[in-house]
Protein backbone atom coordinates (compact mmCIF):
# COMPACT_ATOMS: atom_id res chain seq x y z
CA UNK A 1 0.00 0.00 0.00
CA UNK A 2 1.63 3.23 -1.15
CA UNK A 3 1.44 6.55 0.66
CA UNK A 4 -1.42 7.99 -1.39
CA UNK A 5 -3.55 4.86 -1.03
CA UNK A 6 -2.90 4.76 2.71
CA UNK A 7 -3.86 8.41 3.09
CA UNK A 8 -7.11 7.87 1.21
CA UNK A 9 -7.95 4.80 3.26
CA UNK A 10 -7.39 6.52 6.61
CA UNK A 11 -9.10 9.73 5.50
CA UNK A 12 -12.14 7.86 4.20
CA UNK A 13 -12.46 5.81 7.38
CA UNK A 14 -12.19 8.88 9.63
CA UNK A 15 -14.57 10.95 7.48
CA UNK A 16 -17.16 8.15 7.48
CA UNK A 17 -17.03 7.89 11.28
CA UNK A 18 -17.31 11.68 11.65
CA UNK A 19 -20.28 11.86 9.30
CA UNK A 20 -22.11 9.03 11.09
CA UNK A 21 -21.59 10.58 14.53
CA UNK A 22 -22.63 14.03 13.24
CA UNK A 23 -25.78 12.62 11.67
CA UNK A 24 -26.83 10.83 14.85
CA UNK A 25 -26.22 13.84 17.10
CA UNK A 26 -27.93 16.19 14.63
CA UNK A 27 -31.01 13.97 14.42
CA UNK A 28 -31.25 13.91 18.22
CA UNK A 29 -31.08 17.71 18.46
CA UNK A 30 -33.46 18.28 15.54
CA UNK A 31 -36.02 15.83 16.92
CA UNK A 32 -36.17 17.88 20.11
CA UNK A 33 -36.51 21.09 18.10
CA UNK A 34 -39.17 19.56 15.85
CA UNK A 35 -41.20 18.35 18.83
CA UNK A 36 -41.21 21.89 20.24
CA UNK A 37 -42.29 23.39 16.91
CA UNK A 38 -44.93 20.70 16.48
CA UNK A 39 -46.41 21.72 19.81
CA UNK A 40 -46.59 25.34 18.64
CA UNK A 41 -48.24 24.24 15.39
CA UNK A 42 -50.79 22.13 17.27
CA UNK A 43 -51.62 25.15 19.44
CA UNK A 44 -52.20 27.22 16.31
CA UNK A 45 -49.21 29.48 16.93
CA UNK A 46 -47.19 28.40 13.88
CA UNK A 47 -48.16 27.24 10.35
CA UNK A 48 -47.43 23.57 9.77
CA UNK A 49 -45.96 24.20 6.31
CA UNK A 50 -43.05 26.13 7.88
CA UNK A 51 -41.89 23.37 10.24
CA UNK A 52 -39.35 21.74 7.95
CA UNK A 53 -37.97 25.08 6.79
CA UNK A 54 -37.32 26.17 10.37
CA UNK A 55 -35.80 22.79 11.26
CA UNK A 56 -33.51 22.98 8.22
CA UNK A 57 -32.27 26.44 9.23
CA UNK A 58 -31.80 25.27 12.81
CA UNK A 59 -29.56 22.43 11.63
CA UNK A 60 -27.07 24.96 10.26
CA UNK A 61 -26.87 26.56 13.69
CA UNK A 62 -26.46 23.24 15.47
CA UNK A 63 -23.56 22.19 13.23
CA UNK A 64 -21.36 24.91 14.76
CA UNK A 65 -21.70 23.11 18.09
CA UNK A 66 -21.73 19.56 16.75
CA UNK A 67 -18.73 19.54 14.41
CA UNK A 68 -16.05 19.76 17.16
CA UNK A 69 -17.48 17.02 19.37
CA UNK A 70 -18.51 14.79 16.47
CA UNK A 71 -15.03 15.04 14.95
CA UNK A 72 -13.44 14.13 18.28
CA UNK A 73 -15.71 11.11 18.70
CA UNK A 74 -15.44 10.11 15.05
CA UNK A 75 -11.63 10.14 15.09
CA UNK A 76 -11.46 8.23 18.35
CA UNK A 77 -13.87 5.57 17.07
CA UNK A 78 -11.98 5.26 13.79
CA UNK A 79 -8.54 5.07 15.39
CA UNK A 80 -9.84 2.78 18.14
CA UNK A 81 -10.97 0.28 15.51
CA UNK A 82 -7.62 0.50 13.70
CA UNK A 83 -5.75 -0.18 16.94
CA UNK A 84 -8.01 -3.07 18.00
CA UNK A 85 -7.78 -4.71 14.55
CA UNK A 86 -3.99 -4.35 14.72
CA UNK A 87 -3.97 -2.31 11.52
CA UNK A 88 -1.87 0.41 13.13
CA UNK A 89 0.63 -2.22 14.30
CA UNK A 90 0.80 -3.66 10.78
CA UNK A 91 1.35 -0.23 9.25
CA UNK A 92 4.12 0.71 11.70
CA UNK A 93 5.66 -2.72 11.18
CA UNK A 94 5.90 -1.94 7.47
CA UNK A 95 7.95 1.14 8.26
CA UNK A 96 5.16 3.76 8.35
CA UNK A 97 5.89 6.32 11.08
CA UNK A 98 3.25 7.45 13.53
CA UNK A 99 3.58 11.02 12.27
CA UNK A 100 2.91 9.72 8.76
CA UNK A 101 -0.23 7.95 10.01
CA UNK A 102 -1.49 11.10 11.73
CA UNK A 103 -1.34 13.25 8.60
CA UNK A 104 -4.72 12.25 7.04
CA UNK A 105 -6.52 12.92 10.34
CA UNK A 106 -4.92 16.35 10.65
CA UNK A 107 -5.95 17.08 7.06
CA UNK A 108 -9.56 16.23 7.90
CA UNK A 109 -9.38 18.42 11.00
CA UNK A 110 -8.06 21.35 8.95
CA UNK A 111 -10.80 21.00 6.33
CA UNK A 112 -13.52 20.86 8.98
CA UNK A 113 -11.97 23.86 10.74
CA UNK A 114 -12.50 25.89 7.58
CA UNK A 115 -16.06 24.56 7.29
CA UNK A 116 -16.78 25.46 10.92
CA UNK A 117 -15.37 28.95 10.39
CA UNK A 118 -17.88 29.50 7.58
CA UNK A 119 -20.68 28.23 9.81
CA UNK A 120 -19.65 30.29 12.84
CA UNK A 121 -18.92 33.57 11.06
CA UNK A 122 -21.52 33.65 8.29
CA UNK A 123 -23.89 30.73 7.73
CA UNK A 124 -24.96 30.05 11.31
CA UNK A 125 -25.92 33.63 12.27
CA UNK A 126 -27.69 34.09 8.92
CA UNK A 127 -29.67 30.88 9.41
CA UNK A 128 -30.58 31.92 12.95
CA UNK A 129 -31.79 35.35 11.85
CA UNK A 130 -33.78 33.85 8.98
CA UNK A 131 -35.47 31.28 11.22
CA UNK A 132 -36.25 33.93 13.82
CA UNK A 133 -37.73 36.21 11.15
CA UNK A 134 -39.87 33.41 9.68
CA UNK A 135 -41.23 32.41 13.10
CA UNK A 136 -42.05 35.96 14.20
CA UNK A 137 -43.65 36.88 10.87
CA UNK A 138 -45.69 33.67 10.80
CA UNK A 139 -46.95 34.23 14.34
CA UNK A 140 -47.93 37.78 13.43
CA UNK A 141 -49.92 36.56 10.42
CA UNK A 142 -51.56 33.77 12.41
CA UNK A 143 -52.60 36.31 15.02
CA UNK A 144 -54.50 38.08 12.24
CA UNK A 145 -55.80 34.91 10.61
CA UNK A 146 -59.45 35.25 11.57
CA UNK A 147 -60.66 31.66 11.34
CA UNK A 148 -59.68 28.36 12.87
CA UNK A 149 -62.29 25.59 12.50
CA UNK A 150 -64.14 24.92 15.73
CA UNK A 151 -62.40 27.71 17.67
CA UNK A 152 -63.25 31.29 18.58
CA UNK A 153 -60.35 33.39 17.28
CA UNK A 154 -59.59 36.86 18.69
CA UNK A 155 -57.69 39.28 16.44
CA UNK A 156 -56.79 42.96 16.35
CA UNK A 157 -56.08 43.08 20.08
CA UNK A 158 -59.48 41.61 20.91
CA UNK A 159 -61.49 44.11 18.84
CA UNK A 160 -62.80 41.29 16.65
CA UNK A 161 -63.77 37.67 17.34
CA UNK A 162 -64.43 35.15 14.56
CA UNK A 163 -65.72 31.59 14.51
CA UNK A 164 -66.44 28.98 11.84
CA UNK A 165 -67.47 25.38 12.31
CA UNK A 166 -65.69 24.04 9.22
CA UNK A 167 -63.14 25.05 6.57
CA UNK A 168 -62.12 23.36 3.32
CA UNK A 169 -58.57 22.06 2.76
CA UNK A 170 -57.55 25.36 1.12
CA UNK A 171 -58.72 27.24 4.25
CA UNK A 172 -60.87 29.53 2.12
CA UNK A 173 -64.45 28.26 2.21
CA UNK A 174 -66.22 28.77 5.56
CA UNK A 175 -69.33 27.13 7.04
CA UNK A 176 -71.56 28.46 9.87
CA UNK A 177 -69.76 31.75 10.49
CA UNK A 178 -69.99 34.03 13.54
CA UNK A 179 -68.23 37.39 13.92
CA UNK A 180 -68.24 40.13 16.55
CA UNK A 181 -66.52 43.37 15.51
CA UNK A 182 -66.04 46.49 17.62
CA UNK A 183 -66.48 49.78 15.70
CA UNK A 184 -66.56 53.46 16.61
CA UNK A 185 -70.37 53.28 16.62
CA UNK A 186 -70.59 50.21 18.87
CA UNK A 187 -70.53 46.47 18.30
CA UNK A 188 -71.56 44.50 15.23
CA UNK A 189 -72.55 40.84 15.54
CA UNK A 190 -72.73 38.93 12.28
CA UNK A 191 -73.92 35.38 11.61
CA UNK A 192 -73.93 33.71 8.22
CA UNK A 193 -74.45 30.25 6.83
CA UNK A 194 -71.27 30.35 4.73
CA UNK A 195 -68.42 32.58 3.66
CA UNK A 196 -65.02 32.84 2.02
CA UNK A 197 -61.71 34.42 3.01
CA UNK A 198 -58.92 35.56 0.72
CA UNK A 199 -55.45 36.97 1.27
CA UNK A 200 -54.58 40.12 -0.65
CA UNK A 201 -50.95 39.44 -1.53
CA UNK A 202 -50.30 43.11 -2.38
CA UNK A 203 -51.49 44.64 0.88
CA UNK A 204 -51.42 41.65 3.24
CA UNK A 205 -55.08 42.29 4.13
CA UNK A 206 -57.42 39.40 4.85
CA UNK A 207 -60.69 39.94 2.90
CA UNK A 208 -63.73 38.12 4.32
CA UNK A 209 -66.99 37.73 2.42
CA UNK A 210 -70.09 36.30 4.16
CA UNK A 211 -73.25 35.14 2.42
CA UNK A 212 -76.88 34.76 3.51
CA UNK A 213 -76.71 36.13 7.03
CA UNK A 214 -77.80 38.69 9.60
CA UNK A 215 -76.06 41.73 11.10
CA UNK A 216 -76.90 43.23 14.49
CA UNK A 217 -75.50 46.71 15.24
CA UNK A 218 -75.69 48.62 18.50
CA UNK A 219 -74.04 49.54 21.77
CA UNK A 220 -73.91 47.16 24.74
CA UNK A 221 -76.63 48.16 27.23
CA UNK A 222 -78.55 50.23 24.68
CA UNK A 223 -82.33 49.49 24.42
CA UNK A 224 -82.33 49.05 20.64
CA UNK A 225 -80.28 47.39 17.89
CA UNK A 226 -80.27 47.73 14.13
CA UNK A 227 -80.98 44.39 12.43
CA UNK A 228 -80.02 43.88 8.80
CA UNK A 229 -80.53 40.89 6.53
CA UNK A 230 -77.87 40.64 3.83
CA UNK A 231 -77.04 38.45 0.88
CA UNK A 232 -73.34 39.37 0.88
CA UNK A 233 -71.21 41.20 3.44
CA UNK A 234 -67.49 41.96 2.99
CA UNK A 235 -65.04 43.14 5.63
CA UNK A 236 -61.26 43.41 5.82
CA UNK A 237 -58.72 42.59 8.54
CA UNK A 238 -55.46 44.51 8.19
CA UNK A 239 -52.39 43.24 10.10
CA UNK A 240 -49.97 45.84 11.46
CA UNK A 241 -46.73 46.55 9.63
CA UNK A 242 -44.09 44.00 10.53
CA UNK A 243 -40.78 45.46 11.75
CA UNK A 244 -38.27 42.73 12.53
CA UNK A 245 -36.01 43.13 15.54
CA UNK A 246 -33.47 40.41 16.29
CA UNK A 247 -32.64 41.08 19.90
CA UNK A 248 -30.38 38.03 20.29
CA UNK A 249 -26.62 38.54 20.37
CA UNK A 250 -25.88 35.16 18.85
CA UNK A 251 -27.90 36.15 15.76
CA UNK A 252 -25.90 39.32 15.10
CA UNK A 253 -23.68 39.41 12.04
CA UNK A 254 -19.97 39.01 12.62
CA UNK A 255 -19.38 42.43 11.10
CA UNK A 256 -21.64 44.08 13.69
CA UNK A 257 -19.89 42.21 16.50
CA UNK A 258 -16.50 43.33 15.18
CA UNK A 259 -17.57 46.98 15.13
CA UNK A 260 -19.23 46.87 18.56
CA UNK A 261 -17.51 48.08 21.74
CA UNK A 262 -19.91 46.22 24.02
CA UNK A 263 -18.09 43.59 26.09
CA UNK A 264 -20.87 41.03 25.62
CA UNK A 265 -20.63 41.47 21.86
CA UNK A 266 -16.86 41.07 21.98
CA UNK A 267 -17.28 37.91 24.04
CA UNK A 268 -19.60 36.49 21.39
CA UNK A 269 -17.01 37.34 18.72
CA UNK A 270 -14.30 35.49 20.64
CA UNK A 271 -16.58 32.46 20.91
CA UNK A 272 -17.07 32.42 17.14
CA UNK A 273 -13.32 32.60 16.64
CA UNK A 274 -12.91 29.72 19.11
CA UNK A 275 -15.25 27.40 17.16
CA UNK A 276 -12.93 26.59 14.21
CA UNK A 277 -9.85 26.64 16.45
CA UNK A 278 -11.44 24.06 18.75
CA UNK A 279 -12.03 21.73 15.80
CA UNK A 280 -8.32 21.60 14.92
CA UNK A 281 -7.15 21.44 18.53
CA UNK A 282 -9.53 18.58 19.31
CA UNK A 283 -8.13 16.80 16.26
CA UNK A 284 -4.65 17.12 17.72
CA UNK A 285 -5.95 15.72 21.00
CA UNK A 286 -8.00 12.91 19.47
CA UNK A 287 -5.07 11.25 17.72
CA UNK A 288 -2.91 10.50 20.81
CA UNK A 289 -5.93 9.95 23.07
CA UNK A 290 -7.17 7.20 20.75
CA UNK A 291 -4.24 4.90 21.40
CA UNK A 292 -5.57 1.55 22.63
CA UNK A 293 -3.29 -0.96 24.28
CA UNK A 294 -3.52 -4.73 23.69
CA UNK A 295 -5.77 -5.34 26.70
CA UNK A 296 -7.70 -2.07 26.72
CA UNK A 297 -11.32 -1.73 25.62
CA UNK A 298 -12.08 0.07 22.41
CA UNK A 299 -14.65 2.44 23.89
CA UNK A 300 -12.89 3.28 27.14
CA UNK A 301 -10.94 6.07 25.49
CA UNK A 302 -14.15 7.50 24.01
CA UNK A 303 -15.35 8.25 27.54
CA UNK A 304 -12.03 9.95 28.24
CA UNK A 305 -12.45 11.97 25.05
CA UNK A 306 -15.90 13.16 26.17
CA UNK A 307 -14.46 14.24 29.52
CA UNK A 308 -11.74 16.20 27.70
CA UNK A 309 -14.32 17.85 25.43
CA UNK A 310 -16.56 18.84 28.35
CA UNK A 311 -13.54 20.30 30.16
CA UNK A 312 -12.54 22.27 27.06
CA UNK A 313 -16.06 23.55 26.29
CA UNK A 314 -16.65 24.55 29.93
CA UNK A 315 -13.39 26.50 29.95
CA UNK A 316 -14.52 28.29 26.79
CA UNK A 317 -17.86 29.12 28.42
CA UNK A 318 -16.14 30.43 31.54
CA UNK A 319 -13.74 32.49 29.46
CA UNK A 320 -16.57 33.97 27.40
CA UNK A 321 -18.40 34.92 30.58
CA UNK A 322 -15.26 36.57 31.98
CA UNK A 323 -14.77 38.60 28.79
CA UNK A 324 -18.40 39.78 28.89
CA UNK A 325 -18.00 40.88 32.51
CA UNK A 326 -14.61 42.51 31.96
CA UNK A 327 -12.81 40.16 34.35
CA UNK A 328 -10.04 39.47 31.83
CA UNK A 329 -8.66 41.79 29.12
CA UNK A 330 -10.11 41.33 25.68
CA UNK A 331 -6.58 40.92 24.29
CA UNK A 332 -6.28 37.76 26.38
CA UNK A 333 -9.69 36.60 25.21
CA UNK A 334 -10.02 32.84 24.98
CA UNK A 335 -6.46 32.33 23.81
CA UNK A 336 -5.39 31.06 27.22
CA UNK A 337 -7.89 28.20 26.92
CA UNK A 338 -6.57 27.27 23.49
CA UNK A 339 -3.01 27.44 24.82
CA UNK A 340 -3.83 24.91 27.57
CA UNK A 341 -5.37 22.47 25.09
CA UNK A 342 -2.58 22.96 22.56
CA UNK A 343 0.04 22.29 25.24
CA UNK A 344 -1.73 19.12 26.34
CA UNK A 345 -2.07 17.93 22.73
CA UNK A 346 1.61 18.54 21.94
CA UNK A 347 2.66 16.75 25.12
CA UNK A 348 0.55 13.69 24.31
CA UNK A 349 1.74 13.63 20.70
CA UNK A 350 5.33 13.92 21.88
CA UNK A 351 4.80 11.05 24.29
CA UNK A 352 3.45 8.85 21.48
CA UNK A 353 6.39 9.79 19.24
CA UNK A 354 8.90 9.32 22.11
CA UNK A 355 10.02 12.95 22.03
CA UNK A 356 10.25 13.17 25.80
CA UNK A 357 12.31 10.06 26.47
CA UNK A 358 15.67 10.79 28.04
CA UNK A 359 18.45 9.56 25.83
CA UNK A 360 21.57 8.05 27.53
CA UNK A 361 24.67 10.16 27.34
CA UNK A 362 27.58 8.80 25.27
CA UNK A 363 30.50 7.52 27.45
CA UNK A 364 33.31 10.02 27.87
CA UNK A 365 36.85 8.71 27.30
CA UNK A 366 39.45 9.99 29.76
CA UNK A 367 43.19 10.14 29.28
CA UNK A 368 43.78 7.41 31.91
CA UNK A 369 41.39 5.05 30.39
CA UNK A 370 42.91 5.69 26.98
CA UNK A 371 46.35 4.80 28.30
CA UNK A 372 45.15 1.59 29.88
CA UNK A 373 43.46 0.73 26.64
Amino acid sequence: MNGTTLDRYLLRDAATSWFAVTLVLLLIMLSTRFASLLGDAAAGELPRDLLFKIVGLSSLQYLVILVPVSLLLGLMLSLGRLYKDNEIAAMTGCGVSLFRLYRPFLTLGLLLSVFTALLAFQIGPWAGRTADYVVKDARRLIQYLPFEPGRFKSVADGRAVFYTSEMDKDREKLTSVFAQIETDQGVSVIVASEGRQRLNTETGDREISLYGGWRFDGRPGAPSYDILRFDEFTTRVTPPEFIYTGGKRKLMSTRDLWRSDDLQDRAELHWRIAAPLSVFLLTLLAVPLSHVGPRQGRYGKVVLGMVVYLFYSNLLGIGQNWIGKGKIPEAVGLWWVHAIVLGAALYLIGARLNWWQRRPLAPTMTAGSAGRA
